[in-house]
């Protein structure tokens, strides 16, 4: 394996987690929508925030594959 694929492998794990963040709020929105209350009290300003950071993360990673390509 090169630094390429590596690279590509690292790009699509971070922005498949970072989809499936985005899909989580939309599901706790639509739990707040429907008054369903978790019993884990989740912080949603630190899991935004950390969803877009993976977003950037991958999308950076790769643009930097699709440059060495």
């Amino acid at each position: 394996m090169n630094i390429s694929e590596l690279l590509f492998i690292a790009s699509m794990i971070t922005l498949i987690v970072g989809f499936v963040g985005v899909v989580m709020i939309i599901v706790l929105g639509l739990m707040d929508l429907m008054h369903i209350q978790l019993r884990v009290q989740v912080d949603r300003k630190k899991y935004i925030r950390n969803i877009i950071s993976l977003l950037v993360v991958g999308g950076l990673l790769s643009t930097a594959y699709l440059m060495m390509k």
